[in-house]
C-alpha cells in the first residue's frame, strides 16, 4: 500500500514541476506575443512540450514502480 502512495506522490510531484516549467517554456516559445520561433514551428513545439510534460512524470512513475518491484523480488529471494 505504501509503495503505491510513494509512486503516486512521485508522479504528482514530477507532473507539477514539469507542468510549471513547461507552461513558462510554452509561453516563452509559442506564446501569443512571442517572436522567438517562426509561426510554422508553434504547433510541433507545442506537441513536443505536451508529450514531455506528460511523458516525464509517467517515466519517473514507472521507474519508481520497477525499483519497488525489484526490491520485492530481492526480498522474496532472500
Amino acid at each position: 500500500m505504501i509503495k503505491w502512495i510513494i509512486i503516486l506522490l512521485v508522479f504528482i510531484l514530477t507532473l507539477a514541476v514539469t507542468a510549471f516549467v513547461g507552461f513558462y517554456t510554452a509561453i516563452f516559445l509559442i506564446g501569443p506575443h512571442s517572436d522567438v520561433l517562426p509561426d510554422w514551428l508553434h504547433i510541433p513545439v507545442g506537441i513536443i512540450l505536451l508529450v514531455l510534460i506528460i511523458g516525464i512524470p509517467v517515466w519517473f512513475g514507472r521507474k519508481t514502480f520497477h525499483r519497488f518491484r525489484h526490491k520485492e523480488k530481492n526480498n522474496l529471494s532472500n
